[in-house]
């Protein structure tokens, strides 16, 4: 069994996806295999990756129909091979260390659920942004608050990511990846290897940086209805549930509030915050959204 499977998602990438397999190709720990699921392009995307499979054997391509991230994820899992599974984003760069330092973790420590490296943000001029590299709290414990894990960074065995399917619904998407995180979290550790092994490279084109207020009103609706639907969260993180919930209303009421356009639902998105938790008055984001709001 081939150690790693690396799943990329393709979607209308015909342009950038040339630069970013031959960055993986050029690995310096060799056993893995490289999943290319074309999802849906209408651009040369599928003519494009077909062209890179037929000349290294490590690449294997495949073709559905449009479904997002999440379901071309979960597709690429389904034809893995590899013992880890790790998703990688299509517009970021892979450093030639990305898989050996898993691979060195795994000698040391043995066999891991799920593990995680370090990476850095580039702005589009190639300038340092931040480095995520290590956390002042357990990895499990930050996902409460923040989703710093670029999808890039996890590592998964591949029974535990067949098992936990990224959710496919449409108005999930952006937050795909951290609900799933959350999910995880409730059942297993997540081991932090503090070593840089990609940029995450910022565009204009980024979901997160295009999502409009409704969509983030309907995505993060739904991210708190699937955490409280969680009975593993409860259990493993007691009393969070609502601070959770609390955390994703004024998230909404943040956003709706700058849009400067949504006076009365940001106002009931803050009164469905207090109701979840009422510590939720004395931080930031509930405060930000009451200035704006005002």
């Amino acid at each position: 069994m081939l150690l790693f499977s690396i799943i990329v998602p393709c979607y209308n990438r015909a342009v950038i996806i040339p630069d970013t397999v031959a960055a993986i190709l050029k690995q310096e720990y060799s056993d893995f295999e490289l999943i290319l699921v074309n999802d849906g392009s209408n651009d040369e995307t599928a003519a494009v990756i077909e062209k890179l499979a037929a000349v290294d054997s490590r690449i294997q391509v495949f073709h559905k129909e449009n479904g997002e991230r999440g379901a071309a994820r979960n597709y690429g899992a389904r034809q893995a091979r590899g013992q880890y599974l790790n998703f990688f984003d299509s517009d970021d760069e892979m450093y030639p260390n990305h898989l050996r330092v898993v691979q060195a973790f795994l000698s040391q420590h043995g066999e891991a659920e799920i593990m995680h490296t370090g990476y850095e943000r580039l702005d589009g001029q190639g300038r340092l942004i931040s480095e995520v590299c290590a956390f002042r709290e357990d990895t499990n414990q930050v996902l409460l608050h923040d989703n710093p894990l670029a999808c890039n960074t996890v590592f998964v065995r591949r029974d535990i990511a067949l098992a936990n399917p990224f959710v496919e619904d449409r108005r999930l998407s952006s937050a795909e990846d951290w609900e799933l995180w959350l999910r995880l979290a409730s059942q297993y550790q997540f081991h932090s290897i503090r070593e840089k092994t990609f940029c995450l490279r910022e565009h204009d084109g980024r979901s997160l940086n295009t999502i409009s207020p409704e969509a983030v009103r309907a995505r993060d609706e739904l991210f708190g209805q699937l955490v409280q639907r969680n009975p593993e969260f409860a259990h493993r993180f007691p009393g969070k549930v609502g601070q959770f919930v609390a955390d994703r209303y004024t998230f909404i009421a943040l956003t709706l509030a700058l849009s400067k356009q949504y006076r009365v639902e940001t106002a009931r998105y803050l009164w469905k915050a207090v109701q979840q938790d009422t510590s939720v008055l004395w931080r930031r984001r509930f405060l930000a959204s009451v200035k704006h709001w005002v």
